[in-house]
């Protein structure tokens, strides 16, 4: 978890927060754009790697989605603790929590029909290591669905930029390493093992462009 120090740090000051931050505005609406991208109807364990306050966990059981056991992953105890308070203190048996690193995901290889990723791959150290654990974990034709910045949008280069120079140490201090375009992370996918079944970027709005892939194996 070393690592990734400063990025902890941070969440564990916003967790109580993030959802009045981030979720009702540009993560909601990157949420969303995940959540329809996932076959709900064609898996039945998914992992949910950078789960943060369990926003996505809250949505789909909002939504009365078929029966699926959901397990959210993250790194942060803070983001965690606030996830398992909004959703276990309800009664929600469908889900459950894991203190993990998205780089060595404590589950057995071809265990789970899914891995969602939305919105924190851009944190990742060794982005082709993570790819390729969850190549490691999904099963032979299960799914990858991620959602992230997009660095083809004017707004996200600026955005990564501005912090780059916000941080003269290094982008690092502030926990960011990167975001991608779609070329450079389809050539990622393709590497990890995975084949691309649908690609696409849009503008949220001006001052935030995504992408959303979803890959199988």
């Amino acid at each position: 978890m070393k690592i990734y120090g400063s990025v902890l740090d941070k969440y564990e000051r916003q967790a109580q927060s993030y959802d009045r931050r981030w979720n009702r505005t540009f993560g909601g609406a990157l949420l969303h754009a995940c959540i329809e991208a996932v076959p709900w109807t064609r898996v039945e364990r998914v992992l949910d790697v950078g789960c943060g306050t369990g926003a996505l966990e809250q949505r789909v059981l909002a939504n009365g989605a078929p029966s699926v056991e959901i397990v959210g992953v993250d790194a942060s105890f803070a983001m965690l603790r606030e996830a398992h308070t909004k959703l276990n203190g309800n009664g929600s048996g469908a889900v459950s929590w894991n203190n993990a690193l998205a780089e060595s995901l404590p589950f057995r290889t071809d265990s789970v029909d899914a891995v969602v990723c939305a919105n924190s791959f851009h944190y990742y150290r060794h982005p082709v290591a993570v790819l390729t654990e969850f190549r490691r974990v999904v099963k032979p034709g299960g799914f990858l669905v991620l959602a992230d910045w997009c660095h083809d949008f004017l707004a996200c280069r600026i955005g990564q930029w501005a912090l780059h120079f916000a941080h003269r140490t290094g982008i690092h201090q502030y926990g960011l390493e990167r975001c991608y375009g779609m070329e450079e992370f389809t050539g990622m996918l393709i590497s990890a093992g995975f084949q691309i079944e649908m690609s696409r970027s849009f503008e949220i709005d001006w001052a935030w462009g995504i992408m959303i892939f979803r890959a199988f194996v």
